[in-house]
């Protein structure tokens, strides 16, 4: 915060806060939950603070963080990697280094591969929701307090004429929207879950509406969703396996058919019978930011989309090495990676992030805008949209293959990836999701099990990107890690000495500096493998690892309420509580939530001045600003001079919304309040 207002001295305490676990209760940053503010009198009594709209988000008072979209739910962890920009990292409230975890399980026929929570209900209790992947898919919520399963929706056993799912990722993605509804996008159909009793946080499960997406908007008849997210101004994105962006209105009710744009990356290629050799695929999910931008990674390339008057278009498309890693524990070619968008404020460097197809993958890095004018490509025959191409060797000098299926976890500049190459799987013929299955279940063990994790940091100054830390011995071997920034963690589920459990790495160093074992006994009963319990290979694979229900199976680990985390395996949920978190301190969220502010102003002049495209329009950032504004009034830890050029600033927040303002002096107010918070 050098150079702008200042922190109350008094305030000061070490860079973060020890405090008891249930003394940390939700997100202590304020972070996604809805304003009580009301309209009334800023604190000079001389203009009258406008009304928010209620619908207005808060982001998160940290560094480093995106800007919250109000399109989905008011919740820490609403959507697949947390948020759009798909970082998979938060600010909120952890286990702290060193702390004991208690463990919860909450059994279930599959695997919740993304679990998301709810807004907080009227008497701020939460609810968690996950879509279950499997030979039969099924829908999943938990008491957010106890753990315990609210209720299990299988569409086979309550639906008299169940749509067909076939195996896969498709389902994987899940969120929850504004209005509280559960989207699963699965085969060709969205399904909107809500409370059976509206408002109500221990009421059953309901099937509030489900959409089937017309032929026309699929490449093929085999076509299926893999992807869907929302832009900010609450637009349905969807991409399907076989490359379809398609950008929607709607809800359970049904979609907008008449104003829905259809992008097809394969274009002519598409068809009754399309030649699979020549179609590019989508196996991950995509990203979002708040200008619009809509971020798809194929087999073969990298895209960009944006909607320009009133159309949905292809902004850039460039490719990246994709082909040469051939390992079993990849769900598609190319990319084993949603993109992942790195650069939260305007005049920062702004990338989208993935790892690549090669045997010894590499972590690449593009240009999300438009790219420098004086940028030169890397190499010979490199698109210049990418800005580095980073091998990934996880501390191993004389590594020559490497692979990552999980999403890059970004925070900041920094970017985090981890080994998912097993050694020496067991090959099985046949279905690609079976041997999927196999060799995650193998991952486990401990002479085939994956080893390494490392970060690598992009420079502004130099323009280069290279790996800050290695640390080749821990294993995070299939799932998606996470990382607080109020703990300084990265949280990934692992296994040491026969047990699973939480791996917790210093986001600095990449030393290990938490470990938290399951204890959970699995039955060994193989009967909800159904068929395929009879698969030699699955039948080994399990024999051999007898916590194999605590496999954690492609799934995300997730930092949840309470400072506890939270993962998807193979049968279950799981949820690892701390006995002490770490929290960052109002001074910190104070600084963040100022600076916050002044990025947000800065945004105005370029910005449109309606909602166009998706990307916010000049109203909603300076009401976005006078939001964060006022929660870092209320946290009350700035000093006297902090304190009083915020209210001043928040007093000419107040003159640039009044209905009578002239532009003219709306833009002076502006600028009068972007200085008051940068002296």
């Amino acid at each position: 915060m050098s150079g702008r207002v200042g922190v109350r001295r008094s305030f000061l305490r070490p860079s973060l806060a020890l405090s008891l676990a249930l003394g940390a209760c939700g997100d202590s940053t304020g972070s996604d939950d809805e304003s009580d503010d009301e309209a009334g009198e800023s604190d000079t009594g001389q203009t009258p603070l406008p009304e928010l709209p209620p619908d207005l988000c808060l982001t998160p008072l940290a560094v480093d963080e995106p800007l919250c979209n109000a399109g989905l739910a008011a919740s820490p962890w609403a959507t697949s990697h947390r948020g759009s920009y798909a970082q998979a990292s938060s600010a909120s409230p952890a286990p702290a280094p060193g702390a004991s975890l208690s463990v919860d399980r909450a059994e279930v026929t599959g695997i919740p591969v993304i679990m998301t929570v709810s807004a907080a209900y009227e008497g701020g209790e939460r609810a968690i929701w996950a879509g279950v992947q499997g030979l039969e898919t099924a829908i999943v919520k938990l008491d957010g307090e106890s753990f315990e399963v609210v209720d299990l929706y299988a569409p086979a056993e309550r639906e008299d004429n169940p749509p067909v799912v076939p195996l896969g990722v498709t389902g994987a993605y899940t969120l929850i929207d504004a209005a509280g509804h559960f989207v699963v996008s699965r085969a060709n159909f969205v399904s909107f879950y809500a409370d059976a009793e509206a408002g109500v946080a221990d009421s059953g499960i309901a099937l509030a509406g489900r959409v089937f997406l017309p032929e026309s908007w699929l490449c093929s008849p085999e076509d299926v969703i893999a992807g869907v997210g929302l832009r900010y101004d609450g637009a349905l994105v969807l991409v399907t396996e076989q490359g379809q962006v398609i950008l929607t209105r709607g809800g359970p009710e049904g979609f907008d058919e008449a104003a829905t744009q259809v992008f097809a990356i394969n274009g002519d290629s598409c068809g009754a019978s399309p030649d699979p050799d020549a179609l590019e695929i989508v196996s991950n999910n995509i990203a979002i930011d708040e200008r619009g931008g809509i971020f798809v990674v194929s087999s073969e390339a990298m895209y960009r989309f944006d909607e320009v008057g009133g159309a949905l278009g292809q902004t850039w498309r460039a490719t990246y090495e994709a082909e040469g890693n051939t390992s079993p524990v990849r769900l598609g070619p190319g990319s084993g990676s949603t993109p992942s968008l790195m650069g939260t404020r305007a005049d920062e460097d702004r990338f989208v992030v993935l790892t690549d197809g090669q045997e010894l993958m590499h972590l690449v890095l593009m240009w999300a805008d438009e790219v420098p004018a004086d940028w030169e490509p890397i190499g010979p025959d490199k698109d210049p949209r990418i800005a580095c191409e980073v091998p990934i060797r996880f501390g191993v000098p004389s590594a020559t293959a490497s692979v990552s299926e999980q999403s890059v976890l970004v925070r900041g500049h920094a970017a985090v990836v981890v080994n998912n190459l097993v050694d020496e799987p067991t090959i099985v013929e046949g279905i690609a999701a079976v041997q999927n299955l196999v060799t995650a279940l193998e991952s486990g063990q401990a002479d085939k099990a994956p080893k390494g994790i490392e970060r690598v940091d992009w420079d502004p100054a130099t323009r280069t990107c290279s790996t800050v830390w290695a640390n080749p011995d821990v294993s995070v071997p299939n799932g998606i890690p996470t990382m607080s920034a109020a703990t300084g963690l990265i949280y990934g589920v692992g296994k040491r000495d026969g047990a699973w459990g939480i791996e917790g790495v210093d986001f600095a160093t990449g030393e290990s500096r938490l470990w938290g074992a399951s204890d959970t006994e699995c039955a060994g009963d193989l009967s909800a493998f159904g068929p395929l319990a009879g698969v030699p290979a699955l039948v080994e694979a399990v024999e051999a690892d007898p916590q194999f229900c605590e496999n954690s199976l492609y799934a995300a680990t997730t930092v949840g309420i309470d400072g506890a985390i939270y993962t998807g395996t193979l049968g279950g949920l799981t949820r690892y509580s701390p006995d002490a978190t770490l929290t960052l301190e109002a001074s910190a969220q104070a600084g963040a939530g100022v600076d916050q502010a002044i990025d947000l102003l800065a945004r105005v002049a370029d910005s449109p001045a309606e909602a166009e495209g998706g990307a916010l329009p000049q109203l909603e950032l300076i009401q976005r600003a006078l939001r964060q504004l006022l929660e870092v009034q209320a946290l009350a830890a700035l000093d006297e001079a902090g304190d009083a050029s915020v209210a001043a600033a928040i007093e000419q927040l107040a003159i640039a919304l009044a209905e009578d303002t002239a532009l003219a002096d709306r833009d002076a107010a502006i600028a009068e309040a972007l200085a008051l918070l940068q002296r």
